[in-house]
């Protein structure tokens, strides 16, 4: 179990935040002292803040990061062409996009940090109801997932098309965020929030039908601890995904009526 804290790098490149597990540690520990006892604390004799001018430009900005992140992903898979798909693996530290895979990479890591503001909004807000369990564990896995596959696998390669699905469906569901912030009476007009749900659950099951047919293929080596660790977080996603669809869109629905 602690030999995954012996897991040499895989680029030389040594970025901010990317040293060694202590900042990703740091912050995530933080982030969750915060969102479970000293945000709660903070507020319990407070009336909620609205937020809404911070709610506008934060959700603003997740969508222009995210979309212009996905645009990034596919400019450097159709351009550089640095991947055959059935055998996505990191380019060589000499190749012409290895910069590239290195930017994508590290701007996807770095995102995840910008993430937490969601549940920190949430506390603020005293939206209690909206911090899951699910909620809680995928933002705080986020960015050690993330650092790990970097420090495993390096930049670029089968993450990729994880992280380009994964921008994907945020581009879509900051959008959400931002109409539903700005316009309380529209909200409950937006049918097609059920559907980020679905497409998150799709997102998870592609990205396993991937790694699947990757594992099928001849003279194809990826790190077995990516695999594994793909494998696992895509079925523990779908999981919670799946309770948490079943839970708040058919269960509920079946009690109004």
């Amino acid at each position: 179990m602690l030999e995954v804290f012996n897991i040499p790098h895989a680029d030389p490149l040594n970025l901010p935040l990317m040293q060694g597990y202590g900042p990703v540690l740091i912050i995530t520990g933080l982030y969750l002292v915060f969102i479970l006892k000293l945000g709660r604390w903070f507020m319990e004799k407070r009336q909620p803040y609205q937020l809404r001018g911070i709610l506008k430009y934060y959700n603003l900005f997740q969508v222009a990061y995210n979309a212009i992140m996905v645009l990034m992903m596919v400019l450097c898979l159709v351009v550089y062409k640095p991947y055959k798909f059935s055998c996505m693996v990191p380019s060589p530290l000499d190749h012409g996009a290895k910069n590239w895979e290195r930017f994508i990479g590290y701007a996807y890591y770095i995102n995840k940090y910008f993430d937490f503001l969601d549940t920190i909004f949430f506390i603020l807000r005293k939206k209690y109801k909206q911090i899951t369990i699910l909620h809680i564990v995928h933002h705080a896995a986020m960015p050690l997932a993330a650092y790990l596959t970097m420090r495993i696998n390096g930049y670029g390669g089968l993450p990729v098309t994880v992280s380009t699905a994964n921008t994907f469906v945020h581009t879509v569901m900051y959008s959400y965020y931002y109409l539903a912030s700005q316009y309380p009476d529209l909200s409950q007009n937006l049918w097609w929030k059920k559907y980020i749900t679905i497409l998150q659950m799709a997102q998870f099951i592609s990205v396993l039908i991937h790694i699947f047919w990757t594992l099928q293929q001849e003279d194809c080596y990826i790190n077995p601890h990516l695999i594994n660790g793909f494998i696992g977080a895509g079925i523990f996603l779908i999981t919670m995904f799946s309770n948490f669809y079943v839970r708040t869109y058919m269960l509920s629905k079946s009690k109004k009526k």
